[in-house]
């Protein structure tokens, strides 16, 4: 009994120093803030008390931007041990997002970090002929405008950087320019009346025509301004959507360069007061007539510019939430994919000193689910491209078709179609469907997608195609185990299963894809007349699979009218003296769903940005 409970006790013991010599275990916390397109995720791993391992996940952040800021802002948190360090310039809304989110995981964590005290910078004064409030691409190209043309310039910037999301855009609009006539000579096929009445007609004549004559007119000139800052622009092989194949080339790109780069060089040159992570607050005027616009500098000081012209390039609205709530109505903001922006700031300075308001609008530019990569980081591709890009069977929530799915040919024309179905729909493929699109010994699957040139499809000959080489049937179920995973798909047995998913009644649902499947082996659509030529795919035997696609908004036009001078406008159409508005501010150009013409939103934005500075220099030497 004696030795059975000494071995009992040293047993225990034993127990006891295992338990205590067991490495600590480690307590991930994560929380989740509203970046520029999506939601930005921070993951801490905690250890006895202090953060080991830092992550932040956004799959909706612009790559070259957020992308690039979130490892660097993690590192800092985790070499800090706080989530109170500093932002990375020119990735701010996903900075914020990252540091909110972080700052609510060390709470989550119990870690009480205690927030450093803010330190006021010294208030300054500043005097010049035009300021250019936001210098992303309609702002520097303004200011460097202003500057040539004789103008002292100062250039507010809430980030580091230029050009905004100019950087992001691949190219503009302009017809009659020096890169059509070295490929075309002078037959170019459109001429400036055919591209007046081409966008002016997509308004239903609700624009603003003399803005259309002006940006149809001066494109070709800002397209020779590019190319005299040294910035390289060609001219696209081909139209970049299948619904353009038909049209002259208007599509001038410039992403084989870092065109802001080039930019910055003139801004030096000229002058050209850039003051960066500074937020413009307010404007007024003075008694003398002139502008005072006050600032917020990133050392929380206020700077406060006096000036006899304002060119206010702030790039409209859609990171203000309410405003684009107003422009798509609350059930479609919380259906569709957003990505964020400016804050409607410039606009409501606007408002403030007596412009009227125009028309808000929001850049609807292609739908896809939320779902955006593998669980190895990597792109889905396959999958989405195929059921989300292609002209399959295409249902609403309520089961039934809505559109000639055909409209897939032009990004804006069947986004707006889905819109109007509430912000989302759903793409149904049979097993069939997918085998045929792997089967490669089936030359040409016929499938086409609606951005050819950007995904780099070539064909046998290393040329451009529009369809889809056979996928790999592998990669495609592997996409659609994350598609199934978000929510944003389903592989369905039955129709019934499908209905399930998409919420309508299976009933409806069958008798579309019974009408939709007797539309294509007659080769004719007599509901949405759909070509013939795009009746490709029934749907019949399962599994089925189901794809839900949201609306993507790129961002948002509009919110104020001004004339083809960019002088803005009162509502009784007087121009404010010294006001100029340009680019996503402008209404006018866009009506009712954003223009389906290739480089609109660039052209715009650099053609009134240049013309701006050119008038708002001549106003003030006045």
């Amino acid at each position: 009994m004696k030795r059975t409970t000494i071995l009992s006790v040293l047993l225990c013991l034993s127990l006891l120093v295992s338990m205590f010599t067991v490495p600590a275990m480690a307590d991930s916390f994560s929380a989740t803030e509203e970046g520029f397109g999506g939601d930005v995720k921070v993951t801490l791993t905690v250890e006895e008390g202090k953060v080991t391992e830092v992550t932040i996940e956004g799959a909706g952040e612009t790559e070259a931007l957020g992308g690039a800021a979130m490892p660097v802002i993690a590192e800092e948190i985790l070499t800090a041990q706080s989530p109170y360090v500093d932002a990375v310039t020119g990735a701010t809304v996903t900075s914020t997002a990252a540091l909110a989110a972080a700052e609510k995981a060390f709470a989550s964590a119990g870690l009480n970090v205690e927030k450093p005290e803010e330190i006021k910078g010294e208030d300054e004064e500043a005097e010049a002929d035009v300021v250019v409030i936001g210098m992303g691409a309609s702002g520097t190209f303004a200011a460097v405008s202003a500057a040539e043309n004789g103008a002292k310039v100062i250039g507010i910037e809430m980030t580091s950087g230029l050009g905004g999301m100019g950087n992001a855009a691949q190219g503009m609009f302009a017809i009659d320019s020096v890169l059509q006539h070295e490929r075309y000579g002078d037959d170019l096929g459109t001429d400036e009346q055919y591209w007046f009445e081409h966008i002016f007609d997509r308004t239903q004549y609700l624009g603003n025509g003399k803005l259309i004559r002006t940006l149809v007119a001066e494109s070709a000139e800002t397209v020779q301004y590019v190319l005299d800052h040294d910035i390289a622009m060609y001219l696209s092989a081909m139209p970049q959507q299948i619904a353009h194949f038909d049209e002259t080339v208007v599509y001038h790109r410039w992403n084989n360069t870092q065109p802001f780069v080039h930019m910055a060089e003139y801004i030096e040159k000229n002058n050209v007061d850039v003051r960066f992570g500074t937020h413009a607050d307010a404007l007024t005027k003075a008694e003398d007539g002139s502008w005072v616009v006050t600032c917020t500098k990133a050392d929380n000081g206020t700077l406060t510019v006096h000036a006899k012209a304002v060119i206010m390039a702030t790039g409209s609205f859609a990171g203000n939430e309410a405003m684009m709530r107003e422009a798509l109505g609350d059930d479609v903001y919380e259906a569709a994919f957003v990505i964020g922006g400016c804050d409607g700031t410039g606009l409501q300075m606007l408002y403030d000193n007596g412009a009227a308001k125009g028309e808000l609008l929001t850049m609807n530019h292609g739908v896809g689910p939320r779902a955006a990569s593998t669980p190895d980081g990597g792109a889905i591709k396959v999958a989405t491209q195929l059921t989300m890009n292609t002209p399959i069977l295409w249902v609403n929530r309520q089961g039934e078709r809505f559109m000639n799915e055909d409209l897939l040919k032009d990004t804006v024309e069947f986004s707006s179609a889905v819109l109007a179905q509430g912000g989302y729909a759903y793409t149904i493929v049979d097993e069939a469907t997918v085998n045929r699109w792997a089967d490669d010994s089936y030359e040409n699957t016929g499938s086409w997608i609606h951005y050819w040139d950007q995904n780099g499809m070539l064909d046998e000959n290393g040329e451009h195609t529009i369809y889809h080489a056979p996928i790999s049937k592998e990669d495609f179920v592997s996409d659609f185990a994350v598609l199934t995973e978000s929510g944003d798909g389903i592989v369905a047995n039955t129709l019934e299963e499908a209905a399930a998913f998409i919420g309508c009644d299976s009933e409806v649902l069958k008798t579309t894809v019974e009408n939709y499947n007797s539309y294509v082996k007659s080769g004719k659509d007599d509901e949405f007349f759909k070509s013939a030529e795009s009746l490709l795919w029934t749907v019949e035997e399962g599994p089925f699979y189901v794809t839900k696609g949201y609306n993507a908004v790129l961002g948002a036009l509009g919110g104020v009218n001004a004339n083809e001078k960019l002088e803005v406008l009162t509502k009784e159409d007087h121009v404010i003296p010294g006001l100029y508005a340009t680019g996503n501010n402008l209404s006018g150009i866009s009506v009712a769903a954003y223009g389906n013409v290739e480089g609109v939103g660039l052209s715009t934005a650099l053609t009134t940005g240049r013309l701006a500075g050119v008038y708002a220099a001549e106003y003030a030497q006045k």
